[in-house]
This record gives C-alpha cells, sequence and structure tokens, in this order.
C-alpha cells in the first residue's frame, strides 16, 4: 500500500478523473470512468482495459469481498492510487460512492463484430436520449440473452456514467454497436433478420408477431418514436394493447415486455 493517499482537490490526476463524466473529455482522452464495486468487477472481468485504479477503502461497504477485490486490484499491473473520502466523493457521480473507481479505455465494434446465434435476436435503439433507459435496457438485454445491441443515431454513450450505473455493469456483456440505421437495414437484410418495429400506429398486437425465429426488435427515442426510416421500412410494424389514457410505455418498459415475449416464443 503506498505511503501517502491523494488529498488535494488540485492535483492533476484527480482533475483528469473529474473531467471524464464529461462525454466531450472522454471522446478526447478515449477513456471513461467505471465507478462501484460490482460494476468494476463485472468490468475487468469482461476483458475491459483499465488504465488507472483509484481506491478509498475507507468507504468500502462489502466487508471480506470488498478486501478480496482491493487485494486483487493492488497486486494487478494497473497502477493504483488512493483518494482520501473528500477527494474521492468529489470525483464520484454518485450520492453514496463505495470507494471503487478506475479510468478505463472505451472501445467501439462495428457490425462486423456481431457473432450471431443460431437463431439471433437483436435489439436496435434510435435515438434513446435518457441515460438511466439505455442503462435499464442493456440489463434487459443481458437478462435476454441479446445477440448484440445496435444504436442508431445515439444521443447519449454507453459510456456515461449513469448509464453504466443503472446497467448495474453488465453493460460490457452486451456487444453494442453504433451505426446508422441505412447500414443496420442492409445488416439485417443481409442476415435475413426480420425487422420489428414498435408503433401505437398499427393495429398488430406484439403477441400475435411470430419472435421465435431471427428477429431484430426496433425501439424509438422516448420523445418521438421510430423515425419515418424504419416505419417505413420495417418488415413487421406491432404494438402493445393500452387500456388507459397514455398511447406508449417507457421504452425500456416496452423493450422488456418485447425481449421476454421472445424469450417466451422461443422457449
Amino acid at each position: 500500500m503506498p505511503l501517502t493517499t491523494i488529498d488535494s482537490l488540485q492535483n492533476p490526476r484527480v482533475k483528469r478523473a473529474k473531467a471524464l463524466s464529461q462525454k466531450r473529455q472522454r471522446d478526447r482522452e478515449g477513456l471513461f470512468l467505471l465507478e462501484g464495486e460490482r460494476e468494476l468487477a463485472r468490468g475487468l472481468a469482461a476483458g475491459i482495459e483499465s488504465t488507472q485504479i483509484m481506491l478509498c477503502p475507507e468507504l468500502f461497504k462489502h466487508g471480506q469481498a470488498s478486501e478480496h477485490l482491493h487485494e486483487e486490484l493492488i497486486s494487478g499491473d494497473v497502477p493504483v492510487i488512493y483518494l482520501a473520502k473528500n477527494v474521492f466523493e468529489h470525483c464520484s457521480y454518485r450520492e453514496n460512492p463505495d470507494g471503487f473507481l478506475a479510468a478505463c479505455r472505451t472501445f467501439s465494434r462495428s457490425l462486423e463484430d456481431i457473432k450471431l446465434s443460431d437463431n439471433p435476436l437483436l435489439l436496435v435503439l434510435e435515438s434513446v436520449e435518457k441515460p438511466g433507459n439505455l442503462g435499464t435496457i442493456l440489463r434487459t438485454a443481458d437478462a435476454t440473452g441479446v445477440d448484440a445491441l445496435i444504436l442508431n443515431d445515439p444521443i447519449t454513450d454507453i459510456f456515461n456514467p449513469n448509464v453504466i450505473r443503472a446497467s448495474a455493469g453488465v453493460v460490457f456483456n452486451v456487444p453494442t454497436i453504433i451505426a446508422s440505421p441505412e447500414e443496420t437495414q442492409y445488416y439485417l437484410k443481409s442476415q435475413c433478420i426480420q425487422s420489428i418495429a414498435t408503433t401505437p400506429d398499427t393495429s398488430t398486437l406484439y403477441y400475435d408477431v411470430a419472435l421465435n425465429k431471427p428477429s431484430a426488435i426496433l425501439m424509438g427515442s422516448e420523445k418521438d418514436g421510430l423515425s419515418n426510416f424504419w416505419l417505413k421500412e420495417a418488415d413487421i410494424k406491432t404494438r402493445l394493447p393500452m387500456s388507459g389514457q397514455a398511447d406508449s410505455l417507457n421504452v425500456s418498459v416496452t423493450t422488456a415486455i418485447m425481449l421476454y415475449e421472445a424469450i417466451r416464443q422461443r422457449t
């Protein structure tokens, strides 16, 4: 364990870590912040490359489990620094941090990197804005075994701290690709995968769609839904039954319903 702990908010490494909460800085440096004991452990297990580990043992919350990860980190090859409690809380984006934080390298994947299963299930998100929704959707995609998540015209990125938090750290277990709607459509056609658009403007209910064959479920933005491109080019349009005044549900809720309906039909 080092003899000193960083206790100044003016330390260059502290300033750099704090700046990574902003997308502009993440894009500039090719780094992002991975915070939380569970999230860090899952990220490292998924092969995420970290460049700096920042710890505050005073904030550890899980006894032997925290100490086990602590020992694993300080015995590894990645540089470890210790932060005073107030400094760690300054760098953290959480209200109740647990003392684990790392700077990690961003990465990107292409459509060609997708490894399709025998009966592919893909999820396409178009212009989803809220980090909490994107993170929750990633968590659901992981739970349902989605082959990949394709982001069309993303407004928020998967390296946003709140996306990582809302995903419970499983964001790195779901292959995530950024592609244009046109590129995505071409890919789906080339792989003989049907595209299914969710929209209130159709009479076809979601449980009447055959989701037990290669499928890509298309979800639009919270405000506007899917673009005209997908509403025109999708193979199938479907909706959820709505009995109240609202004509739609939250995008993360609708995604969960659609994905679990696909799982139900396939099992």
